[in-house]
């Protein structure tokens, strides 16, 4: 870890001593072309209430403009946020194509500084979005999926806190989407997008734009977009062979075929095939399945998304405005088939309406079942239920309605507006079993006894008409539909967000002061939430085998008044002040303060910095009455894994010993692999109770920074930032609780007594060969609170800037970097510990810009880069430090830096069109090996970029006259 931090560092000073000899050019800033007149307009630049005719305020404001979208190749919003480098590299934020395991799938959020989802704010034209319709269990989040990408003119990206201007959530920053304006034309573009391997990952997107009314000439503009997105289902069964091939040497059943198989296989002392199995698939002896066919790489996604907007001239100073805008999403996830059998243990989960923990066991099958031809109590079934509808469907939509009226009077600019604004989100799930249909259709599954006869099973069903139902499931026949639906039924949430408020104020010169115009601004919203998400009914009494249930349904009344000041002390020297008191229910009224300056002791130098106190008030989920069961994917025991990871090696080895053709080899390696799921990489169930007496989480931000343009069209810009943020609400880290930190009131680590006779992983024999000593976890509870700090520092570089040569054109080169100093969460581990650089905490993140414009053809090249990081994150991860990383033979207990290198191409020589292409990933790098993400004996892979591999973009966009 000492060598990539001194890479780190080393790329700082390069960067730093490269625009010292001034061939590096850059800007932070938001760029404003004045209107062709001798005035000078002043404009709001995100981060503050106050009109400026400077583009460089007193905060780190970053711009991505029209042509910046459109070179780096994005599709939607979420990526082109996603590549900034004060993104969060944490894996924090949720996206719809990874959320087919959450509780909100189908949306995308998006966050700065690595303080997840609920601590950046997402704004369009300066105001609020709604929030996506299902929470992500307990955090709320705006849906970035739902911006058409072809509307928008800018983004401008503030790098600190700004409660104070715009209230709650705004603690690490805030991004305002900013559509376009007086736009007239009609413009059509369309692109589409795949990999290299084979065409997958296909993306398509089509929009239309058109604008009529010269706002300057007519007194009026009207703005129409519709945008239609849709993204193709890609599976992992023909990528494979794209992906590392390290990831063979930690998981020798990588890309194997599965012994839980259709129509299956009986084990015992061996492996028998059940009569029906294609011959094709007869491998080793045993009936195989080709997992891969059903695992998704990304979900199918259709989106129609419409936006409108309009001005008026009112005449007398005065102008209405308005904003419409509405978004159609259906996300599709295909899952694996369901399967059973032995080696599969137990699944534990609860009744959240009662609390009462349930247990779903795997058994046997009895001695006279038919399909059991060993004849012997115990032999084992394992199948896969191929005719099972396995399935996700999201449906969401998404609304949002401005009006207001704006002007001016005298030297004060004011505005008022009122809007409503929601979504709703249904989501249907099949495949899951239901535990009172599998008792009715397959058997009574808690009628067992201890089967300690075989090393390869743990129960035996005693009901006798175990998978022999009369008028059940058949395995390896037609079953009917009604059969299915009761083994399967149909389960999901409904979710519902509405929001409507009345904002206003004004703005202008207060007083003229000798330094200059002593400006300010005053104002207040009223808003109004309501917020409900309704599970199923088989969800909330726990009927659905292994899933939780989240559900809430609440609603309140905010209100804020605002104020802000621009103070000029002296000529080049000013002072900017800002308050804004926020009140929610059952919560004091919150003050939050912020103190600004802007020096400018030169014309090439400007010296600017801040200081604020942010918050973030509870969520309608964290604070109302709710009911939460969880389950945390990939949860290590500490307890059991290390004696888990020594039997699987050693089932392995004996595997490895044997004839490939011998029948134990699959038997052997399934058995590997399930043992390893069962202690190192399994669902933990997580009760999580609300808490009415939280309180709002609480922030400071410091900046401070230089911008500097030594010569005209270079310049550079340096912000320090450093954010802590105390009572974060929320639980502590599984890992922190299950590796011996310190525990809050109301958390429990809940265990069953070690039985060496009815264990689910370790026979009685292999209890006392690997030393194991405790029982398996069953459930931890949890109380939410505010009980955690984060705090974060570090550094944003940006360079920025352009040379004209007379024949070769104009050579334009950018830089956005971040150097990640400190990250320290008492969540994760002692708030005095810091985490940067170790798992998921990138010390530099950074890309670079070169592109040259010739005449009609501009093309250029994008260097992407993030740092390497440990695979241990805090001192409580035991299962990922150096001496785990020894005994699981993993070479190097890091994830190595990652470079890739886009290209691009814009021709704009055709009448009135204009083509644009995209290759991302210029030299098929592959991704770094993240074995932590993949775990030891993993089956699917980590990373997206293996299977995209070389992705090539093609848009053409044509303008009407």
């Amino acid at each position: 870890m000492e060598f990539r931090e001194k890479i780190g560092v080393n790329a700082v000073r390069v960067a730093l001593a490269v625009f010292a000899t001034g061939t590096l050019m850059a800007a932070q800033a938001q760029e404003q072309t004045a209107p062709n007149t001798d005035k000078v307009e002043r404009v709001v630049i995100t981060g503050s209430n106050i009109k400026s005719v400077d583009a460089e305020s007193t905060s780190p404001v970053q711009v991505i403009k029209r042509e910046d979208i459109m070179r780096q190749g994005v599709t939607n919003v979420a990526d082109l946020i996603g590549s900034l480098s004060a993104a969060s590299t944490n894996g924090s934020n949720l996206s719809d194509i990874g959320g087919s395991n959450s509780f909100a799938p189908g949306g995308t959020s998006v966050g700065l500084r690595n303080l997840g989802e609920q601590s950046t704010l997402v704004l369009l034209n300066g105001r609020r979005l709604p929030v996506y319709a299902l929470a992500d269990y307990t955090n709320v989040f705006s849906n970035v999926d739902a911006i058409p990408l072809d509307a928008i003119e800018r983004i401008e990206v503030l790098k600190t806190g700004a409660s104070a201007i715009y209230g709650s959530d705004a603690v690490a920053g805030v991004i305002n989407i900013i559509t376009k304006t007086n736009y007239q034309g009609l413009d059509v573009t369309a692109d589409r997008t795949q990999s290299s391997h084979g065409g997958a990952f296909g993306t398509s997107k089509a929009s239309i734009t058109g604008g009529f009314g010269d706002y300057d000439k007519d007194g009026y503009n009207v703005l129409l977009n519709a945008d239609f997105y849709k993204r193709d289902s890609t599976m992992w069964t023909n990528l494979l062979q794209y992906t590392n091939p390290d990831l063979l040497k930690y998981s020798p059943n990588f890309g194997k075929y599965s012994t839980y198989s259709y129509p299956g296989n009986i084990v015992d002392s061996t492996v028998t095939p059940v009569p029906g199995c294609a011959p094709s698939l007869i491998q080793g002896g045993a009936c195989k399945y080709n997992k891969y066919e059903r695992f998704q790489a990304v979900p199918e996604s259709q989106r129609a998304n419409f936006y409108g907007s309009g001005t008026l001239d009112l005449g007398g100073g005065t102008q209405a405005f308005g904003e419409v805008l509405y978004s159609k999403i259906t996300t599709k996830y295909i899952s694996a088939f369901t399967y059973y059998g032995d080696g599969l243990g137990t699944v534990g989960w609860g009744n959240p309406t009662t609390g009462q923990p349930l247990t779903f066991n795997y058994l046997g099958l009895p001695a006279t079942n038919p399909l059991n031809s060993a004849g012997e109590a115990g032999a084992a079934l394992r199948y896969r239920f191929v005719d099972a509808p396995t399935f996700q469907n999201v449906d969401s939509t998404e609304y949002r309605a401005i009006g207001g009226l704006r002007g001016t009077f005298k030297d004060f600019d004011w505005e008022t507006a009122a809007g409503v604004m929601g979504s709703k989100t249904s989501t249907t799930q099949r495949g899951a079993f239901s535990s009172s249909g599998f008792i009715s259709t397959i058997g009574d599954y808690t009628k067992y006894v201890a089967n300690t006869s075989s090393a390869n099973l743990a129960y035996t069903a005693t009901d006798p008409n175990f998978f022999n139902q009369p008028n059940g499931y058949h395995p390896g026949k037609v079953n009917g539909a009604a059969v299915l639906n009761t083994l399967f039924p149909a389960f999901g949430y409904e979710g519902k967000d509405s929001q409507a408020f009345v904002d206003a104020k004004v703005s202008g010169t207060l007083a003229k002061l000798p330094a200059g115009d002593l400006g300010f601004a005053f104002g207040g919203e009223i808003r109004h939430e309501s917020y409900s998400n309704t599970p199923s009914s088989n969800l909330l009494n726990g009927d659905i085998v292994g899933y939780g249930a989240s559900s809430s349904d609440a609603s309140r009344n905010t209100s804020s008044l605002f104020t802000e000041f621009n103070i000029p002390v002296f000529k080049k020297f000013e002072i900017s002040a800002a308050a804004r008191v926020d009140k929610y229910p059952e919560l004091s009224a919150h003050f939050s303060p912020r103190l600004a300056f802007r020096y400018t002791p030169t014309d090439s130098i400007l010296l600017r910095g801040t200081i604020e106190n942010g918050f973030r008030a509870p969520n309608m989920v964290e604070s109302a009455q709710s009911t939460k069961y969880a389950y945390q994917g990939g949860t290590t025991d500490p307890l059991r894994c290390q004696q888990a990871t020594n039997l699987q090696n050693d089932l392995i080895n004996k595997a490895n010993a044997l004839s490939p053709s011998d029948p134990q080899v699959a038997l052997l390696y399934a058995r590997a692999e399930a043992v390893y799921s069962q202690e190192c990489n399994f669902g933990l169930a997580i009760k999580t109770l609300n808490n009415p007496a939280l309180q709002p989480e609480k922030s400071q931000t410091i900046s401070v920074g230089i911008v500097i343009e030594p010569v005209k069209n270079y310049t550079a810009s340096f912000d320090y930032w450093h954010i802590d943020r105390k009572g974060t609400i929320g639980i502590p880290s599984i890992s922190q609780v299950l590796n011996g930190g310190p525990l809050p009131t109301g958390t429990s680590v809940n265990r069953a007594k070690l039985n060496p006779a009815t264990d689910p992983t370790f026979t009685s024999a292999e209890v006392t060969t690997y030393g194991v000593a405790d029982g398996p976890l069953q459930n931890v509870t949890q109380l939410m609170e505010n009980m955690t700090e984060q705090i974060t520092s570090g550094l944003d570089v940006g360079l920025k800037g352009k040379t004209k040569f007379d024949k070769l054109g104009t050579l334009r080169f950018a830089l956005d970097g971040t150097y990640l100093f400190s990250y320290k969460d008492s969540n994760i581990s002692d708030i005095t510990e810091n985490l940067a650089g170790q798992y998921g905490y990138s010390h530099v993140t950074a890309n670079a810009t070169v592109s040259l414009e010739t005449g009609n053809f501009t093309n250029g090249f994008r260097l992407n880069y993030n740092d390497g990081y440990a695979l241990q994150l805090g001192k409580y991860d035991a299962t990922w430090n150096a001496s785990t990383c020894k005994t699981n033979k993993v070479n190097a207990c890091y994830v190595a830096s990652q470079q890739t290198v886009d290209y691009f191409f814009v021709y704009n020589g055709f009448k009135n069109t204009v083509i644009t292409a995209n290759v991302m990933n210029v030299f098929n790098q592959l991704a770094a090996t993240d074995i932590r993400a993949f775990g030891i004996g993993g089956a699917i892979p980590t990373s997206l970029q293996d299977g995209q591999g070389r992705m090539f973009k093609l848009s053409l966009q044509y303008k009407f006259k």
